[in-house]
């Protein structure tokens, strides 16, 4: 039989189309994706930087009340949005959706020209069960709490509620089914939170009928498993417990875990990320979008676990976690104490790059999100109750710096992944703060005055861009900043150049050509020749900026 050359042509073309639909639809999802030296949020194709804020918890249970603050919102430069979508507002009665909310945020964010990340509150926020539906919370026989000591009940639905995950993943995957219908086309949403804050408040875990029995049984083989095959990279309090067992591979929890403490904080990890991975998986079915669980951290004043929230992601349990929750993407940080540095290191593994989606704002704030993207290669920052923090908004030390970092994110991006950049956050506790980057030792300091030498301020922040050979970027504020090379070579550099500008439309505009007084920070040159400096540094002012620094090399 023979065939038409227009018939060829027609199923060699659904074929070709048939091949590369499915990829294409999935390129074009927001994802999370390992780019060398750096895992990065893709979005339309390009890495994104989430310049973050997070509205209060009740805030988008009313549109009307967010009606005037959209604008605002978008005036502090920020690209990201995070919202909550309760469960209790979406099925008030089983089986029966409503997404008008959801639909009206969307409308709301485009219309603006923001992305969201939506935060689910189903099962649990802040440990609790405050955003379950009515008919949820009324019938404790089907959705069992949580019980104490005391033996008395609390308002958390216990993570062995196998009927609580159900319900709550079967409302997720609606609301995700959802999403995929009325936004797959214009990507407005690029990640979700699941829950929020999880974990046993009032106790080590749950001591309930049902938890007891499963406390006392064999720790589950996937476990097992799991911590073998990562054994060598175990974060310490774990593998410090189970080693004290003989890494044992069969026993009780207790028995494998050693300490009450732990082993009672480790069955509950187990079951919330069991739990958890359900839901995101049956979400996941229905549109794959990234998906991350939030902790409250361990508070200075914390003694044992259900001091704070016992089981949930906190970095001591990331691994039982990671083995027990394939489906979630991110285990991110939610940080109001001042060690910002050391919280973030702690978050922040080969398999788990650093979002940090509750914070400061202010000029604590703009120090926090430069750090996060510049020193952790972190996927972006958000500050809570953003929506109180409106008044002025465009000048603000938040919207300064978000506007430095949204002109760098292409420059951000590429350096992250190229392992060209370094950050620093400078406070009267930690004054200097040395780096290595690009052949070069880079010190940044408080600024001083230089006739007096006192400090003109009490806190910096910055980011340091290597562009190659003897050149680099530097934004920030408040800081002097040194380079010295490093052996071999060449042992004292000046300046080519410094100049300060802007990124318009993504290209480089040029301002002026510092020099003179803008450079010179010590005529002392006796002593800056010793440690091998010229008295010359760049100098970041109060208001953050982006300088381009051309460097010469002599001895």
């Amino acid at each position: 039989m023979k065939y038409h050359w227009k018939t060829y042509a027609l199923v060699i073309l659904v074929l070709t189309l048939s091949l590369i639909s499915k990829p294409i639809v999935a390129q074009e999802l927001p994802h999370l994706q390992n780019n060398k030296h750096a895992t990065q949020l893709m979005v339309d194709g390009e890495p994104y930087i989430i310049l973050g804020g997070e509205l209060h918890n009740s805030s988008t249970s009313n549109m009307e009340y967010m009606s005037p603050k959209w604008k605002k919102l978008k005036d502090m430069n920020l690209n990201t949005l995070l919202a909550v979508v309760s469960w209790q507002q979406v099925e008030p009665e089983e089986g029966e959706f409503d997404f008008s909310l959801v639909d009206r945020m969307l409308e709301s964010a485009r219309e603006h020209d923001l992305k969201l990340i939506l935060l689910w509150f189903g099962s649990w926020k802040n440990g609790l069960s405050h955003y379950v539906p009515e008919w949820v919370k009324k019938d404790q026989e089907r959705f069992p709490r949580i019980r104490l000591n005391s033996g008395k009940p609390t308002e958390t639905i216990t993570a062995l509620s196998k009927e609580a995950r159900n319900a709550d993943a079967k409302a997720y995957a609606a609301f995700l089914e959802h999403l995929a219908k009325v936004d797959s086309k214009d990507k407005t949403v690029i990640m979700i939170q699941l829950e929020n804050e999880v974990g046993v408040l009032g106790a080590p875990r749950d001591m309930s009928e049902l938890a007891n029995t499963a406390f006392s049984a064999q720790v589950p083989t996937a476990l097992i498993n799991g911590l073998k095959k990562y054994h060598d990279e175990l974060q310490p309090e774990l593998k410090a417990s189970w080693a004290k067992s003989g890494n044992k591979e069969n026993g009780s929890w207790k028995a494998i875990f050693g300490g009450e403490n732990f082993a009672q904080e480790a069955f509950m990890a187990w079951n919330y990320a069991s739990y958890m991975n359900t839901i995101a998986a049956a979400g996941k079915a229905k549109y794959d979008l990234p998906v991350f669980v939030n902790a409250w951290i361990v508070q200075p004043e914390d003694i044992k676990p259900g001091d704070y929230p016992a089981g949930g992601p906190q970095s001591h349990v990331h691994d039982i976690w990671r083995i027990a929750s394939p489906n979630i993407d991110l285990y991110c940080p939610d940080i109001y104490l001042p060690d910002f540095s050391g919280i973030t290191g702690m978050y922040t593994h080969s398999w788990n790059p650093l979002f940090v989606p509750e914070s400061f704002s202010g000029y604590t704030g703009a120090s926090n999100a430069f750090f996060v993207v510049g020193a952790r290669k972190g996927i972006g920052y958000s500050p809570f109750g953003i929506d109180g923090k409106i008044e002025a908004p465009s000048e603000s030390d938040l919207a300064k710096a978000y506007d430095i970092l949204e002109q760098l994110t292409p420059e951000i991006t590429k350096a992250q992944a190229e392992d060209r950049i370094t950050a620093f956050s400078l406070d009267l506790e930690n004054k200097v703060q040395t780096m290595e980057l690009g052949g070069y030792t880079i010190e940044a300091s408080l600024p001083k005055n230089l006739r007096s030498g006192k400090l003109k301020a009490e806190n910096g922040y910055g980011l340091i861009i290597w562009k190659g050979e003897d050149e680099f970027t530097i934004a920030g504020s408040n800081a002097t900043v040194y380079f010295v090379p490093k052996s071999p070579g060449p042992k004292m550099a000046g300046f080519v150049s410094i100049f300060e500008g802007e990124y318009i439309n993504g290209k480089w505009k040029a301002g002026r050509l510092l020099n003179g007084d803008k450079i010179m920070v010590n005529y002392d040159l006796a002593n800056e020749a010793i440690i091998n400096r010229t008295g010359t540094a760049v100098q970041l002012a109060n208001d953050p900026v982006i300088l381009r620094a051309k460097l010469y090399r002599f001895e």
